[in-house]
Parts: C-alpha cells; sequence; structure tokens
C-alpha cells in the first residue's frame, strides 16, 4: 500500500487559524508510473542517472531481479525517484535478498519531505521480501555544495557509509558544451597527434546499421574481454540494450574500420543531458592504428551531435596510481580532457547484522583474491 503524508504548509497566527481552514500539502508514494512520466522527471532532474532510467530496470529485469520503482508525490507532481533492485544475497544455504538503488534517489534536497517518504517506502519492501540490506549509491558527487548535508541526512534515516562500492565510486567526466576547436584543443597533445594520424591513415567511424554490425561489435568486445580478463554479459543482453535505448535514438554503436575491416567498437547511451561510454572492444592487431583514440573522439562527436552537454567516460580508480590495476584505463580516459567525479559514499540500512558481516568478509575475500591475481 502506498505511503501517505500530510505535510504542514507555513505558519499562521491562531487568528488568521480561526479565519480560514489550515492548508495541506499531500505526498503520497506512487509504485505504478509509466515510462513517460518516470523518464520525463529523471531527464530533467539534476540528479536523474541512465542507471535509474525505466528501461534500466526493464534490463534488470531480463537479468533476473525484481524491480520497484517509487514516485513521489506531491499535489499532482513527481518531487522524488527511487527505483530498487531486488536480487539474492550470495550466501549458500540462505534464502535472503538485497535491496539496491544504484544512482538514485533523486530528490531536491537533504530535507525534502520525498527522501523520508521514498525510504520508509523501501523499507515496507524491505519486510516484504525478508532483504538483508536496503543499499544506496545516490548520484550526488563531492562538488555538491550540499555534500555534507546529504551524508548527515543519510546517517539520521539509520544509514551506515559501506566503503566499498558495488558500481565504480568514481567516474570521469567532460563537458562537451564548448565548440569542437576549444574540446580539441584540451586534448593532451599525443591524443590530438594519434587522431590526425588514425585520419590520414584512412581509418574511418561510423554509427552500425545491420544484424552484421551488431555481431562485429560483439566479438570484438568477446576478444577484449579475453584479452584483458573482464566479465561481459551475453550477447542477448547487449541485443536487449539497443532495444531498449534505439527506440527514440537514444544508443549508438559506432564501428572503427580501417581498409575496409572492422578494428573497434564502442556502445553509447544517451540519457538526458548526458551520453554513457558504455562498452567497447578492438582487434589485436595493427598495433600501429590508433583505433581507440579515433572511435573515442568520434564517440564525443555523436554525443554532441545528440545536443549532450555532459559525456560520462565512466569507471576510473578511486585513486589513481601508475602501474595500478586500472592505471591504463584512467591515463586514457584523462587524456581527452575533463575531470573526476567522486560520488558520495555508499549508503547501507542493515536489517541484519551478523548475516551482514558475513557478507561483508566475503565481499572482502573475494576483492583480496581478485587483487592477486592482477598483481602475479
Amino acid at each position: 500500500m502506498p505511503l501517505k503524508y500530510i505535510l504542514d504548509k507555513g505558519s499562521e497566527s491562531m487568528s488568521q487559524l480561526e479565519e480560514k481552514p489550515f492548508t495541506k500539502l499531500s505526498l503520497e508514494i506512487k509504485t505504478e508510473i509509466d515510462r513517460e512520466e518516470w523518464n520525463g522527471f529523471l531527464q530533467e532532474h539534476p540528479q536523474g542517472h541512465l542507471l535509474q532510467s525505466y528501461e534500466w530496470g526493464e534490463l534488470l529485469r531480463y537479468l533476473g531481479a525484481k524491480v520497484y520503482r517509487l514516485a513521489a508525490i506531491q499535489d499532482g507532481c513527481m518531487i522524488g525517484a527511487m527505483m530498487l533492485s531486488l536480487s539474492d544475497v550470495p550466501l549458500p544455504g540462505l534464502r535472503l535478498k538485497w535491496l539496491y538503488c544504484c544512482r538514485g534517489p533523486a530528490v531536491d534536497a537533504p530535507d525534502s519531505p520525498a527522501l523520508k517518504a521514498l525510504i520508509e517506502e523501501a523499507h515496507a519492501i524491505a519486510s516484504r521480501e525478508r532483504a538483508l540490506i536496503l543499499r544506496l549509491e545516490p548520484n550526488i558527487t563531492e562538488d555538491d555544495p550540499q555534500y555534507e548535508r546529504w551524508l548527515d541526512a543519510f546517517r539520521s534515516l539509520g544509514f551506515k557509509i559501506n566503503p566499498i562500492a558495488v558500481h565504480g565510486r568514481s567516474s570521469w567526466h567532460l563537458d562537451i558544451r564548448p565548440a569542437l576547436p576549444i574540446l580539441r584543443s584540451a586534448f593532451r597533445k599525443t591524443w590530438r597527434h594519434n587522431i590526425q594520424k588514425a585520419e590520414r591513415m584512412g581509418a574511418v567511424v561510423r554509427v552500425a546499421q545491420s544484424e552484421e554490425d551488431f555481431e562485429t561489435y560483439y566479438r570484438l568486445l568477446q576478444l577484449t574481454s579475453k584479452r584483458d580478463d573482464f566479465f561481459i554479459h551475453d550477447k542477448d543482453y547487449h541485443r536487449e540494450i539497443l532495444r531498449q535505448f534505439s527506440e527514440n535514438g537514444n544508443a549508438a554503436l559506432l564501428i572503427a574500420e580501417y581498409q575496409g575491416e572492422p578494428v573497434a567498437a564502442k556502445l553509447l547511451i544517451r540519457y538526458g543531458h548526458c551520453c554513457w561510454d558504455m562498452f567497447a572492444g578492438m582487434t589485436d592487431d595493427r598495433t600501429d592504428l590508433p583505433k581507440s583514440h579515433i572511435l573515442q573522439y568520434h564517440a564525443l562527436l555523436w554525443a554532441k551531435e545528440q545536443g549532450c552537454t555532459l559525456f560520462d567516460f565512466r569507471t576510473i580508480p578511486d585513486n589513481p596510481r601508475e602501474g595500478s590495476e586500472m592505471w591504463g584505463v584512467y591515463h586514457f580516459k584523462k587524456g581527452f580532457g575533463g575531470f573526476p567525479a567522486h560520488y558520495l559514499w555508499t549508503q547501507d540500512y542493515i536489517y541484519r547484522p551478523v548475516l551482514y558481516r558475513l557478507w561483508r568478509e566475503a565481499v572482502a575475500l573475494r576483492r583480496t583474491l581478485r587483487r592477486r591475481k592482477h598483481t602475479h
């Protein structure tokens, strides 16, 4: 059942109260909301994010998660939104779930009544689903003028900071509003040279148009996954991404070709005013061709053509150090200009403390083993 709150508005004197009825503002949580209204709110909200989009929720369902969309409605207008996914806790023998909100909720301010209302509805869901925790990773960055107030708000609601993020805590962003010559001037000199070299060598980048192009993209992604040892979802998942976001022209596959042969590919998604760099793959051969640079440059061009103002290169290390696991990724992205975005710490509301500690210990062990694997 939706929660409903009655909030007093204003402070009138006793004489005013005697002369007229007290004005009320009604705030309720809707759990059924259509795609247009949901995306319409998030695409214009400063905290709106691709990973809270209606389409991303459908992808989570495709992967087997249960999805809840909660909208805070006040006097007929949406003032807050939070999408939750419910998944199994990976602890054998326990039939427990965990609730996760990635890059949400989206509310106007730390003291917004929508925040408390959304969290209380999430608690009700957690109780019904026997959830171990409610985990939030809000789309709030350290440069937010109210950053400390946001931390205080979540603390007052019972959340505890978790230093281990599910979705990378740091991303690389680039403001792409400046004219193209100004953007290019901010690239590292070697990066500009590599783009020009690829152009002189005759490399071209085009938007994919066919099923054959999709097969090419996924084949290149598989090659890169095997070479660099990272997980990728199956082909049908990537096809589903394109199906969800291509309907309104919000997704594009870019294919870089040299002498008529595909050498690199990249998937981009636009949501609101931002473009996200999702997945990329490339061949092992032609190391003399700066294929990654020319492809990335055309990704920025595509985003500008779509009217985006921000380009999100996605994950970078929290504390980049030369020689560390993701240093090469960080160094490449930084070469195009831009700035790091460090998000608010992961927030955990713990319902079952003992089992939560076991889970945290299992996660820490898995991360340690992974680091050892990459250092040997």
